[in-house]
């Protein structure tokens, strides 16, 4: 491994705690994030845009659901991340792996040149 992505690997992993800190404390709900829901009555209050027929279902409707608040929730920034990271991760590999055969390749054609 090169020593700058080291570096690079041993400053991230430095800094990741404080960062994961920050995300915390920015997920504190406050009180316009929290569904008011009276004591009285024990039944769950679905916070959807529509109907509740329309959306609670295998494949819900456009504009059944709500927008993220929290970087947890489904969309949110955090899940998009982990989308990138999967994908850079794929394309690191396939590089290596495309590079390792042509390198292999090459090594053939030398030993083909060389033996003839």
């Amino acid at each position: 491994m090169p020593r700058y992505t080291r570096i690079a690997c041993a400053v991230l992993l430095t800094l990741a705690p404080f960062a994961a800190s920050q995300v915390r404390a920015a997920d504190t709900p406050t009180d316009s994030t929290i569904a008011q829901v009276s004591t009285s009555d024990p039944a769950y209050v679905w916070d959807l845009e529509n109907d509740p027929s329309q959306c609670i279902s295998s494949n819900p409707r456009p504009n059944c659901g709500k927008k993220p608040q929290l970087s947890g929730d489904r969309g949110g920034w955090m899940q998009y991340t982990v989308f990138l990271v999967m994908l850079a991760g794929v394309g690191v590999i396939g590089t290596v792996l495309v590079r390792n055969v042509i390198r292999r390749d090459r090594a053939i054609a030398e030993q083909m040149k060389s033996s003839d």
